[in-house]
């Protein structure tokens, strides 16, 4: 079974404003960053960008990497515990895989704002 995810709903809307606006805050911060010279500081970011690549990839995914790790899911209204073993060993993998993709995103934004701008 490939998918088997950990959030619903509110939960995946959340993720999703909470990614657009760090989108918006890597494009703000480009703007600035091209008009103005800040040297080394530019590789400040990485912070909203790994925090926009991760909340995309989590509402994606529909899967949450801390309710993963903490073996709960939030469907609808409730926190759940995932009673299924298999479910859990999947959502578990599939988070670290969140972790590395979002992280690898945001390097690379990083890498094209230091290095263009």
């Amino acid at each position: 079974m490939d998918s088997c995810p950990n959030i619903a709903g509110n939960q995946v809307a959340y993720r999703k404003k909470s990614g657009y606006f760090s989108l918006v805050a890597v494009i703000v911060f480009i703007i600035i960053v091209s008009l103005y010279d800040f040297g080394f500081w530019k590789i400040l970011v990485f912070l909203p960008a790994i925090v926009m690549s991760i909340s995309l990839l989590e509402a994606s995914n529909k899967t949450c990497i801390v309710y993963s790790t903490m073996g709960i899911k939030h469907m609808g209204e409730k926190y759940q515990r995932e009673r299924d073993s298999e479910f859990l060993k999947i959502q578990r993998k599939r988070s670290i895989k969140i972790v590395i993709n979002g992280t690898l995103i945001a390097v690379f934004i990083t890498g094209l704002v230091f290095y263009l701008f």
